[in-house]
């Protein structure tokens, strides 16, 4: 199950991920700042592209369950700080997983520090 659309984006670089804690577990996060996405993104001031950021969760959750997932609702993301990768390029990402039947429920927030990056809320179907 390869499905690396961010190659060489990102690498975890530590996760406390186990089947006995998949209900709530956390991952470190390094990010690739030199990375060709930033020459677009935007090149005088890379920022990490929001729906890189989301691909990211979706990837992290199907390397951890195995399983095929679709983002099938974001119902509450909020971006509230920028990710330069030259400034910020490791953070941690705090997921809160509940599964019901084929709908994966998810809850991850990003930190650095006590600073929230991001958070996320939404449910993945399993395919």
């Amino acid at each position: 199950m390869n499905h690396n659309l961010l190659q060489n984006f990102y690498s975890e670089t530590a996760s406390t991920y186990s089947k006995e804690n998949s209900n709530s577990f956390n991952s470190t996060i390094k990010l690739n700042p030199d990375h060709e996405i930033y020459k677009g993104h935007f090149q005088k001031m890379a920022v990490a592209p929001g729906v890189c950021l989301i691909q990211m969760i979706k990837e992290i959750l199907m390397l951890k369950f195995q399983k095929e997932l679709i983002l099938s609702e974001g119902n509450n993301i909020k971006f509230l700080s920028l990710i330069n990768p030259k400034e910020t390029n490791i953070f941690q990402i705090d997921f809160a997983t509940k599964q019901i039947d084929t709908l994966l429920e998810v809850s991850a927030n990003y930190s650095n520090g006590d600073k929230i990056l991001v958070k996320f809320k939404g449910k993945f179907r399993i395919v």
